[in-house]
């Protein structure tokens, strides 16, 4: 294979798959050794794993099928134009130059790689297992210190007017837009190598975000100081927050039967919502700048409906997007070790990128 050849070359899926798979291992393993050196309970399968599976199975069909099925439309009506027109050859916009931006054009191995980074992600719900173990014996919340911080601009923000049900319709959505920014991901990168990037960051991310949870555990202001926040009181957050607090309230043995999904995580410091969007805003930039003019607002309304709603400290999203850069970093250099090597800019659809 030429120089070029092997720099512009994409990751075989299956050694994508492997490799997620490898970190995947090798982060439970570590997490089912500290649970038994904690005397937490280790759930290898969460009983809801198949249903997070098959929803987001589904839901990146339907949007592949809704996708393509646009593309095939305008390709067909731009053909039928250029035959109009009495010009030859394939219309800029017809069926043929709409093939490379096909979502199903990628194959299966993008998908495969995300619902197994799900998997993965579920996984962490481990260490929340393993944080309610120490906060019951040998850790203590640390929201007082927090609070002292940015106590006076809490209660400064809960006293103006604020759309309880827009911003819980905002933060709520998070997890969907996340999947709907990984489909775009794939369709904008076009191959293995970016969606492998961002699939080992978020790994990184939730295990080494969850594990700072367990050296430093926050509750969040709503939690610590709820008589603040309750203009919550029959919202949507103030509902979840009440099933939260009922887990979080739990001896880890009855928590691990609530499930992988709302054993979410039990620390807000640093916010594993911030820095999810975060870093799919810089890997869908990687792949083309032209999103940052979407995924950066994004970003922006994502941390400050963490404030408003009183998931997180304002600090808590600041060290989110901090621990993103970091796990973009490490996920950077990890797979450089394992031969999958860096990806560089691609200036659009259809370009692969390049060590």
């Amino acid at each position: 294979m030429s120089g070029r050849a092997a720099a512009t070359a994409d990751v075989a899926p299956l050694r994508a798959l492997a490799i997620i798979a490898g970190l995947y291992a090798a982060s439970a393993l570590g997490t089912a050794l500290l649970a038994a050196v904690a005397g937490s309970p280790f759930v290898p399968w969460f009983r809801d794993t198949p249903l997070l599976l098959a929803a987001m199975l589904g839901l990146l069909l339907l949007m592949g099928i809704a996708w393509d099925g646009s593309l095939v439309s305008v390709g067909l009506a731009a053909d039928a134009l250029q035959r109009r027109a009495g010009r030859s050859g394939d219309a800029p916009l017809g069926v043929v130059a709409m093939r490379a931006r096909r979502f199903f054009s990628c194959g299966p191995a993008p998908v495969a790689m995300l619902l197994a980074t799900a998997v993965a992600i579920l996984g962490t719900s481990n260490i929340t297992l393993l944080n309610l173990e120490l906060l019951a014996h040998s850790t203590h919340w640390r929201d007082p210190f927090f609070w002292r911080l940015e106590g006076g601009v809490l209660e400064r923000v809960a006293a103006l007017p604020i759309d309880t049900a827009a911003w819980d319709r905002l933060y709520h959505s998070a997890w969907g837009i996340e999947l709907v920014a990984a489909f775009a991901l794939v369709v904008i990168g076009r191959g293995s190598r970016i969606v492998l990037h961002y699939c080992v960051t978020m790994i990184v991310l939730f295990y080494v975000g969850r594990l700072l949870g367990v050296l430093n555990p926050v509750m969040g202001p709503a939690f610590y100081r709820p008589e603040v926040f309750a203009y919550l009181d029959g919202s949507v957050t103030g509902d979840a927050m009440r099933m939260v607090a009922q887990v979080m309230g739990s001896p880890p043995e009855r928590a691990m039967h609530s499930g992988g999904i709302l054993l979410g995580g039990v620390s807000a410091m640093p916010s594993l919502h911030v820095a999810m969007v975060a870093v799919t805003a810089y890997w869908l930039a990687r792949a083309a700048r032209w999103t940052l003019w979407i995924t950066a607002p994004w970003v922006a309304l994502v941390w400050t409906s963490t404030v408003v709603l009183g998931w997180h400290y304002i600090v808590d999203g600041a060290g989110g997007i901090a621990l993103g850069a970091a796990c973009v970093w490490i996920a950077v250099r990890l797979l450089r070790a394992c031969g999958a090597g860096e990806a560089g800019g691609a200036s659009g659809i259809g370009q692969r990128w390049s060590p």
